[in-house]
């Protein structure tokens, strides 16, 4: 399957480009390399940030509290079936992370990723390639688990996990604010969504 037509509509120039092409682009947006693409995305919005910021801290947090050999940041970059990906937040195994260190590894490999989290920014031409173009391209990469938040009309997560004898999603749940998320991947988490948005 090729990029998506919003991917198509953000790329430059025409490919087939590499890593080496990917890391020659300015540092003034996201760059991902998606089937010899150059995929452009802008920088996200505050609440885009802010959301992120606050799922790196409710992660972080139950990673400790559970004593998980786990890792937890974002935007981190990611290798794909199809290329290079930048999701917002992703967990990945600490002795992989060692290892990419040690290696001085350009990008995680997505063996190593547990969980990936995308946070929907409207009107930004990406969220098609959140809800779909993302998820067949991390689940046949192998990710095991999958999460999608948006913060319209109320805070949301829409959680998938890997079929994996077929490489693809199936849909979990989808929870509002007001109930309670729950996920025991990569570690047993449970919170409002209502929190993302507080100050």
């Amino acid at each position: 399957m090729g990029a998506g037509r919003e991917d198509r509509e953000y790329s430059l120039d025409h490919g087939p480009h590499g890593i080496a092409d990917l890391d020659r682009m300015p540092r003034d947006a996201r760059y991902e390399l998606v089937n010899g693409w150059i995929v452009m995305s802008p920088w996200p919005g505050m609440r885009h940030d802010y959301v992120g910021k606050k799922l790196v801290r409710i992660l972080d947090s139950a990673i400790e509290s559970a004593g998980a050999d786990l890792y937890v940041n974002g935007p981190v970059d990611m290798y794909t079936v199809r290329g290079l990906r930048v999701p917002d937040i992703a967990v990945a195994d600490w002795a992989s992370v060692r290892q990419g260190l040690e290696d001085d590894e350009r990008a995680h490999s997505p063996h190593s990723i547990k969980l990936v989290i995308e946070v929907i920014s409207r009107n930004s031409g990406s969220e098609r390639t959140d809800r779909y173009e993302k998820a067949v391209e991390y689940a046949a990469s192998g990710v095991q688990e999958y999460w999608i938040v948006d913060t319209h009309p109320t805070v949301n997560i829409t959680r998938y996990a890997l079929a994996s004898a077929y490489l693809t999603y199936h849909r979990l749940e989808r929870v509002f604010a007001g109930a309670v998320f729950k996920s025991e991947t990569p570690v047993p988490i449970e919170f409002d969504p209502a929190v993302l948005l507080e100050a």
